[in-house]
């Protein structure tokens, strides 16, 4: 009967690990675009370890290469500069029949201006029949390196020296601010990004988002033609409000956006051609995959479907499944006798863990990539470890027959009770992840708009101390109470508040907890202002936004909440409770044993 049941139960957790990767990674469909091609995408052809921050920049090889690639996809290009090597860019679209939007970068740097400046002039009088039209800065109001009359000194250059249409590119929301600017234009270049709206559109309200904005720069300036000079949407990072990243997503928001587009007469630029990692640096995970190509230049869907949210999921649920079954192998070892309802709850265990952390394994090696967050991830991977291992081994040893009512009941008196090995990793660990959340939960409040959440990390503990505090609860020791084996000093081994008998002084016989007591109300603390900072709507963007704060309050879709905010919450109170179990049992009156 035992290894009936021990192969029912590994079987039971093999399909529902199956179910876990199989199922959010259904083919999605998706109908060919109208045209065939897209109009235009952002190039930009830095590779790994190519930005132009560190002034590395791609070989002529390297963009005729992607060049090619785009050439079947795309009926056009838009530059962002007009150096960096770039220069070559004209002759060799002209090569694969695509056009040319050339761009100059402008910036709070004149001498570098004026080089931007003299190239796109001199590319874009060399080459009429390639680049059909130019730009002159990007964003750069947005970003409050020029004032309004430099730009357009800029600009008025630029006209006076080309022959093609001239424009500028900012956020729609900038040539209302700005109305001026458009009086030098020959077309208008607005920036249309559901995502970073001050009330972020969710994917299936995207496209209503950009007709709507649309309408709204059209009225404001009648005749004036306009170019929609930058939509998309990332696939990897943090949400926003309702917009939520994601490969299925972006390949949504593409396909709808080209429809509307082609239904609206909408001239469009789709950002980007191929992931940059280097953004990251300036605007985190999701700075870095808005591409249609991933940064090794692999398409990363077929724009006309079907669309797989992870492709790789069966190598993942390859490696969670023999994780797992190498876990229970290592626990096989140890030699204690198990039930058979023992080594179900420990199957059961060891599967969700090894799924969950696969999947934080996966978020990292396909997050951001600079030395710091490569560090962070590491550090939170061999965290996350230390404590499944630690969570393993003491529900194996909790489970076994006589394991738990052999060892001693340990006070939680100022004395601290000798650990093994494995309960200094767990109890260490576990402080530790709990730090790490409180440490990240404020930051997101103070100033989440490019930092992830770390669902993926910190869902981990927050499944295995539960659990274990659930098992060492069913098979408390005697004297022990089940709330005794919540907390987060009881979870590795049995501690209680007892009277030993020893005197005491008026200060009380229970050790204080300032690091749990910390801990527990920090964490709960955080889960409220993480709600309130980011549950439905990223509050900085109501208050530091362009819209008045009732307007944009007004604006919000109460009913499309932000999920992975609330999760992250929702995690919080969860990694709270062992701490603040812990609190809760030292300070309840004392027993005499």
């Amino acid at each position: 009967m035992r290894p009936i049941l021990i192969l029912a139960a590994i079987l039971v957790a093999g399909f529902a690990n199956l179910a876990v990767w199989s199922l959010p990674n259904r083919p999605v469909p998706l109908d060919p675009p109208p045209g065939g091609k897209l109009r235009s995408v952002s190039f930009a052809p830095f590779r790994d370890g190519q930005s132009p921050l560190t002034q590395v920049f791609p070989t002529d090889a390297q963009i005729e290469e992607d060049l090619a690639a785009l050439a079947p996809q795309v009926a056009g290009i838009r530059t962002y500069t007009s150096l960096e090597g770039l220069q070559v860019v004209p002759e060799m679209a002209r090569r694969h029949g695509i056009q040319v939007t050339m761009g100059a970068w402008l910036s709070s740097k004149a001498e570098k201006n004026e080089a931007e400046i003299a190239s796109l002039i001199d590319l874009a009088n060399r080459y009429p029949d390639v680049i059909t039209r130019v730009i002159v800065g990007n964003e750069v109001l947005l970003r409050r390196e020029l004032t309004p009359e430099q730009v357009t000194g800029y600009i008025d250059r630029v006209k006076a020296a080309v022959k093609q249409p001239v424009s500028y590119a900012d956020v729609w929301e900038w040539w209302l601010k700005y109305p001026q600017i458009a009086d030098h234009v020959d077309y208008l270049t607005i920036h249309l990004l559901p995502y970073w709206e001050d009330v972020p559109a969710g994917v299936e309200g995207a496209t209503e988002r950009i007709r709507q904005s649309y309408r709204s720069i059209a009225q404001r300036f009648p005749g004036k033609p306009i170019l929609v000079g930058e939509t998309g949407w990332p696939t990897q990072g943090r949400s926003r409000g309702a917009a939520v990243p994601g490969l299925v997503n972006k390949a949504k928001f593409v396909n709808a956006f080209v429809r509307m587009a082609e239904q609206e007469g909408f001239d469009y630029n789709v950002i980007e051609a191929f992931d940059q990692e280097w953004k990251a640096k300036l605007e985190g995970t999701v700075g870095g995959h808005w591409g249609l190509y991933n940064a090794d230049r692999t398409p990363k869907f077929s724009l006309a479907g079907p669309v797989v949210g992870t492709v790789a999921w069966p190598w993942l649920f390859t490696i969670s499944s023999g994780l797992a079954l190498v876990l229970l192998g290592g626990l096989a070892l140890l030699r204690r006798h198990l039930p058979g309802s023992g080594w179900v709850v420990l199957i059961l265990l060891a599967q969700a863990l090894s799924t969950l952390y696969v999947r934080a394994g996966f978020v990292a090696a396909h997050g951001k990539h600079y030395w710091q967050d490569t560090t962070l991830a590491v550090g939170m991977l061999a965290l996350t470890a230390a404590l499944v291992l630690a969570v393993l081994l003491t529900a194996h040893r909790t489970l076994a027959s006589g394991g738990l009512a052999l060892e001693p009941l340990v006070g939680l008196r100022h004395a601290r009770p000798a650990l093994t090995r494995t309960e200094r990793v767990g109890r260490w660990s576990a402080v530790a992840l709990g730090g790490v959340a409180l440490v990240w939960s404020l930051l997101i409040v103070y100033d989440g708009r490019y930092r992830d959440f770390p669902n993926p990390y910190l869902l981990i503990p927050a499944v295995a101390l539960p659990a274990l505090g659930l098992i060492r609860a069913a098979r408390r020791p005697v004297g022990a109470e089940t709330r005794d084996t919540l907390g987060i000093a009881s979870l590795f081994r049995p501690a209680v508040p007892v009277d030993d008998g020893e005197p005491r002084g008026l200060c009380g016989a229970v050790r204080r907890m300032p690091v749990e007591s910390l801990l527990g109300f920090g964490l709960l603390l955080g889960a409220l202002l993480t709600v309130v900072a980011e549950g439905f709507v990223p509050l900085e963007s109501l208050i530091y936004g362009q819209l008045p704060f009732m307007e944009a309050l007004h604006e919000v879709d109460w009913t499309l909440p932000n999920w992975e905010a609330l999760g992250w919450a929702a995690l919080q109170v969860v990694l709270a409770l062992p701490f603040l179990a812990g609190v809760w049992s030292a300070r309840r009156p004392l027993r005499r044993i």
